[in-house]
């Protein structure tokens, strides 16, 4: 409770989400239990775990329609950010904090909007900083949060170079419950003789979600472009040299696929395996509810992500496993280098192949390193840290300002209006790239065709170029006044201009005013 204050500060998480954010659930379990604030949820609509999650641990919720307008900020995403201002407000919250992309950019828009107190944004990871289209709608909006909450170096180096001052960033980790990784008491897995292996076979693993190959836009960072995030097929492909230095070693990709797509892509790799012929060396273990047990048994931990936060070395240096990890994102923060594991490039087997055989090599130094790597994640990466630091930062700002001011909300209400034009016309913009290239195209494969297909095409092109242009602008030219007339006439609602704002627009329609 803060100083001088006789009710609890009233804290909202944001995810637009029903499944996992379980880093969410626990920060505001531990932020209600270790400093007293009261806690409270904003999640997705329908239904998941985490709603049953947060109804066990009595923390109340809200749902939300999140899903943000891929197609531009039109009616719907203005319509929706009303919405949840009009929540924040009613529910007074002091602090509201956002987590995931959509929801930070409606939350970011609303909470500014209905004034709350304390804004901020914890960042899951670098990903939307590293594409274009995310990273500008973010770099264009920062400056209506209190501040952001980068949750690794690169992700605050990254803000820093878009110029977001200093004073505005604060370094949060996303630490997992560290009860739950207690290496001294979780037994190592029976993993070897599942599969008939010997109980000194070197054995190397890697436990991440198997995630879709992205195709490429301008809301995928440009070296995700025809690739899967996650690399499982770069151990694999590095796995024919490990076995021709230790050709007893034997791999484990532990884990699903993300949906239907995430399907897809376990089969890609293990044609992959088949192609190589290492079907006996190499297993696909699928969902596993034993981990950490895995994690403790294994004499290699791999995370090989292009675009990563932490991934999943956190879990991995807290089980004591030797660690190689790519130098991404976040992962540099918990790996360091001949410190607490071994780092190498990103997308590149050869380099995979040398850092993990530099640990099967020496097991006593591989050792030295995963027990240096847990007791680094205590001091700066656990739960208790992750709270503790949020904590110091809402009392940073808390006495600040009482927020909630009606003039802020209406003056901040036609400010929006410019906001969400910007971001209107420039989401348009960055839609309709693709159509000015095969414009572009079409127009170089007619200058170079020769004069007689040059005068018989060109009349075509114009004409396809003017009908395509008026479908994909008349949606977003006739609704463009009908949705400002609209706003306006909410923000005035409950305050006596409404009625002249109404007489007003009835005498240029030509119709009778209201009574």
């Amino acid at each position: 409770m803060a100083k001088g204050r006789t009710t609890p500060i009233k804290v909202c998480h944001v995810a637009a989400t029903t499944e996992g954010a379980t880093w969410m659930l626990e920060q505001l379990r531990e932020l209600r239990q270790r400093h007293q604030y009261e806690v409270s949820a904003i999640v997705a609509t329908g239904d998941g775990a985490l709603l049953r999650k947060l109804e066990a641990e009595h923390i109340p919720y809200h749902q939300f329609d999140f899903s943000f307008p891929v197609a531009g900020m039109g009616i719907s995403a203005l319509t929706r950010v009303l919405k949840l201002a009009e929540l924040f407000r009613r529910e007074r919250y002091d602090i509201v904090q956002s987590h995931l992309f959509d929801s930070m950019v409606l939350s970011r828009l609303a909470a500014w909007l209905a004034d709350v107190p304390i804004r901020l944004t914890m960042i899951a990871g670098p990903y939307h900083l590293e594409a274009h289209t995310p990273q500008w709608i973010d770099v264009s909006t920062w400056w209506m949060q209190t501040a952001l909450l980068p949750s690794c170096q690169y992700t605050q180096t990254l803000y820093e170079q878009a110029g977001v001052p200093t004073r505005r960033l604060h370094l949060v980790y996303y630490g997992p419950d560290e009860s739950k990784f207690d290496s001294a008491s979780v037994t190592p897995s029976l993993i070897r003789q599942e599969y008939g292996w010997s109980d000194d076979t070197p054995l190397v693993g890697m436990v991440a979600y198997f995630y879709p190959v992205l195709f490429a836009s301008r809301w995928t960072p440009p070296k995700l472009h025809n690739r899967a995030n996650k690399r499982q097929e770069d151990l694999v492909a590095a796995a024919p040299r490990i076995l021709e230095a230790f050709p007893d070693a034997r791999f484990v990709l532990v884990g699903s696929g993300w949906g239907e797509p995430g399907q897809q892509q376990i089969e890609r790799v293990r044609q992959q395996i088949r192609d190589l012929g290492l079907e006996e060396q190499i297993k696909l273990t699928g969902f596993r509810t034993d981990v950490n047990n895995i994690l403790k048994t294994l004499d290699v931990s791999v995370q090989a992500s292009l675009s990563e936060n932490l991934g999943g070395t956190i879990e991995s240096l807290l089980m004591e496993s030797p660690t190689v990890a790519t130098r991404t994102g976040g992962m540099v923060d918990a790996v360091v280098d001949g410190k607490t594991g071994v780092l190498v490039e990103p997308a590149a087997p050869d380099s995979l192949a040398d850092g993990i055989i530099t640990l099967l090599a020496d097991r006593a130094q591989a050792r030295a390193y995963g027990v240096a790597g847990r007791q680094w994640m205590l001091e700066k990466f656990t739960l208790a840290c992750t709270v503790d630091r949020l904590d110091e930062v809402y009392r940073t700002y808390l006495d600040r300002r009482r927020g909630y001011s009606a003039f802020a909300g209406f003056s901040r209400g036609f400010i929006a209006l410019f906001v969400f034009s910007y971001l209107a016309a420039r989401l348009f913009w960055d839609i309709t790239s693709g159509y000015r290239e095969n414009l572009r195209a079409r127009w170089r494969s007619l200058s170079i065709a020769g004069p007689r297909r040059f005068i018989l095409g060109l009349p075509r092109l114009i004409v396809d170029t003017i009908v395509d242009g008026i479908k994909r602008s008349a949606r977003w030219l006739w609704l463009r006044p009908l949705y400002i007339y609209g706003y306006i006439r909410h923000l005035l609602r409950g305050t006596a201009a409404l009625r002249q704002w109404d007489i007003f627009f009835a005498r240029i329609r030509g119709r009778q005013p209201p009574t």
